[in-house]
Formats: structure tokens, sequence, C-alpha cells
């Protein structure tokens, strides 16, 4: 499988390759060996080249914010290699706090029908307001916050069904 990122002005392609409970990587040319844990939804521990990594993800959108090491790297999937596939089978039905904050305000209601870059809720996070929007046409299905809630990085706030169901 071949995932085709973009890192600041950086374009990244990473082909993954399984081999029983292993991956093998190639990232730009360069070939690593994978070992990937799953604690839950959000957090990974792998095993790089021997090399031990503790990794939170968070989604923002289509941006992936990943959190190794104390840094966190923001990477943007390249649009050549998302130009076969729609927004519903990219868009992960749950929606996820990008980082610990406050929710200020939920925009929907289980029910609702939300349009591609509509408003789901707005999170104070870092002294920023964060306005998070549907990646895809679709219904909410779930809210599992509300107002004036301090949540965690990776926590599923709202959860979607898409229109389109092809996944």
């Amino acid at each position: 499988m071949r995932i085709a990122l973009r890192y600041r002005q950086q374009h990244v392609a990473v082909d993954l390759h399984p081999e029983g409970r292993r991956y093998r990587a190639t990232v730009d040319g360069s070939e690593h060996v994978v070992e990937c844990h799953h604690f839950d939804e959000t957090t990974l521990a792998l095993v790089v080249d021997g090399q031990h990594y503790l990794v939170d993800i968070a989604r923002n959108g289509a941006e992936r914010l990943v959190a190794v090491g104390g840094e966190v790297y923001a990477f943007m999937p390249e649009r050549s290699a998302a130009r076969d596939h729609t927004a519903a089978t990219l868009a992960a039905p749950q929606v996820l706090a990008p980082m610990p904050g406050k929710v200020l305000e939920v925009l929907v209601q289980p029910g609702d029908h939300v349009e591609q870059g509509d408003g789901l809720l707005i999170l104070e996070a870092m002294k920023m307001e964060n306005r998070l929007v549907a990646e895809a046409p679709g219904t909410v299905v779930e809210v599992r916050t509300v107002a004036g809630s301090m949540v965690e990085g990776g926590q599923v706030l709202l959860v979607l069904a898409y229109d389109e169901d092809c996944r």
C-alpha cells in the first residue's frame, strides 16, 4: 500500500508491506522494519528498527496530528493519493479532539445532516478557538460532549455516518 503525505513543504511517500505481525516500510527510499501495537483508537506503540516510540494520533479535518517524543507533526494527505477516493471513504466516522482543550460550543445534535465543511463544534485549545468541521456530507449519529467540557487530545467528540457508504 502506498501513502502519499505532505509535511510542511515536503512530500513524503510511504510504501507499507505487511510481513506477518510486522511491516516493511519504505519512506522516500529508506527501508525500515515496523511493529505496531494499538492501545486504543488514538494511541500506538511502534517499534521502528528496534527503537520504541509511543505515538498519539488525532485528526483535524483532513490533517493528521502525530505526537511522538514531545513533538507534534502535522501531515496532510496528498491530493494525488486521494483522487480515486471520495471524502467519505477517507474520513473517519469519529471526530476527535486534535489536542486537549475546552468545548466552547457544540453546533450540531444527533440527527442533523451536515455538508462537507459545516461546523460541528468549537474547541478552545492553547488559547485559540478551533472550529472542527465535517469532512464529508453525512448525519450526526452521536454527540459525546457538551459545551463547557474539558476534553483530552484524541477523545471522540462526535460520531458521523457519511452519505456515501463505500468503506
